[in-house]
């Protein structure tokens, strides 16, 4: 069982008359779904807010999870104001020229029962299954050889060329033919295996970038999503707060039965936590916008004018959506619409739960 404690971050201040109030997003790790969604046009202030909230888990002891697909958390793309505390927390991780421990082939152990090897090769073949959309044969084969790989996992330290190899190796014309196909991601060594009773996690409080942008952009696609599922599988195992971390979330499937759909719904049995962010609610599918509308706590800023209505709809019950479409157009770079069950102004004892207008006041906002 996680001991469930609280952790308090401000997203900015909220103003009342002529008073200024600071807010505060109060989460029991554990119990209350720590899920952040943050969207707003390019400019907007997003990008700010989001590394301004991961500084402070940071400094409660909550490490972060960064995913990098396109070099969005580079040092030039951090604001200036919050730049000084955010290198002296980050560790950037390149995959493009050094490997990171992984558990992928590491069957985990959940509830006092240690995890089938074929379940284990079974998730990670799908995810690159998936990606590559190969069909149930193709996908039976690979199942196959990452299973003698999780089999033989004390000396398969580098995870994809070891796969390669034995699809390389097989008897099997077509296990041949598939291992041609996946030579592009395959050949890379991106994961090592971790010896047993260590983990992949980096525990360490610090944010944790993992920059995917020497890749391809279809491989980058594919191994953010294996590293989500390798951190879901071990922090699930662990039972160890974390706070996961997805910029241009656009690029990645958020539907029914993926990972990032998981870490939304079930995370906070887990006591894992995300923030996700995005540029537009139109690159989501409605069953995307379904999953997102489930995050504990949601920051829009001001959207692009055609996405205002589909904005509105997720933040208000219709009698309030025309007036919130208004209050999106109107809003200021820095400024954003807060919508949680979890958010304290002041020293209110008891949460707000309406739909209330935030100013990111930065970098006060984080001392």
């Amino acid at each position: 069982m996680i001991p469930d404690f609280e952790i308090k971050v401000t997203p900015g201040s909220y103003e009342e008359v002529s008073e200024r109030f600071k807010t505060y997003l109060r989460f029991r790790f554990g119990i209350d779904p720590a899920s952040v969604f943050i969207t707003g046009a390019t400019g907007s202030g997003k990008s700010t807010a989001s590394i301004s909230l991961a500084i402070q888990y940071v400094k409660q002891g909550i490490p972060a999870l960064a995913i990098d697909i396109n070099q969005t958390m580079s040092p030039e793309h951090i604001c200036q104001a919050l730049s000084p505390e955010f290198e002296l927390l980050v560790i950037r991780h390149n995959l493009y020229r050094k490997a990171v421990a992984s558990d992928l082939i590491t069957p985990k152990i959940y509830d006092g029962c240690i995890e089938d090897s074929y379940d284990t090769a079974y998730g990670l073949s799908e995810i690159i299954s998936k990606g590559y959309r190969l069909g149930p044969t193709q996908a039976a084969i690979l199942t196959d050889a990452i299973k003698s790989r999780v089999d033989c996992r004390e000396t398969s330290l580098r995870i994809f060329p070891s796969i390669l190899e034995e699809l390389e190796n097989s008897g099997l014309a077509s296990a041949r033919t598939l291992a041609n196909r996946l030579r592009p991601l395959l050949r890379n060594n991106v994961f090592e295996f971790q010896k047993t009773g260590s983990t992949s996690l980096p525990l360490s409080p610090n944010i944790h970038v993992f920059d995917l942008s020497g890749y391809p952009a279809g491989i980058r696609i594919i191994l953010a999503e294996l590293l989500l599922y390798d951190w879901f599988r071990s922090a699930r195992a662990l039972q160890t707060p974390i706070i996961i971390m997805v910029d241009e979330v656009q690029n990645l499937k958020l539907g029914r039965g993926t990972v990032l759909n998981q870490i939304i719904t079930e995370g906070r049995r887990f006591s894992i936590g995300s923030i996700l962010i995005s540029q537009s609610l139109k690159a989501f599918s409605s069953d995307e916008q379904l999953a997102l509308s489930q995050t504990g706590t949601k920051l829009f800023f001001k959207p692009p004018l055609t996405e205002l209505r589909a904005c509105s709809e997720m933040l208000a019950p219709p009698q309030h959506r025309a007036e919130t479409a208004e209050l999106l157009k109107t809003l200021k770079a820095g400024q954003c619409l807060l919508l949680s069950e979890y958010v304290y102004i002041g020293d209110e004892t008891h949460p707000c739960t309406d739909c209330i207008q935030v100013n990111v006041d930065l970098p006060q906002s984080i001392k």
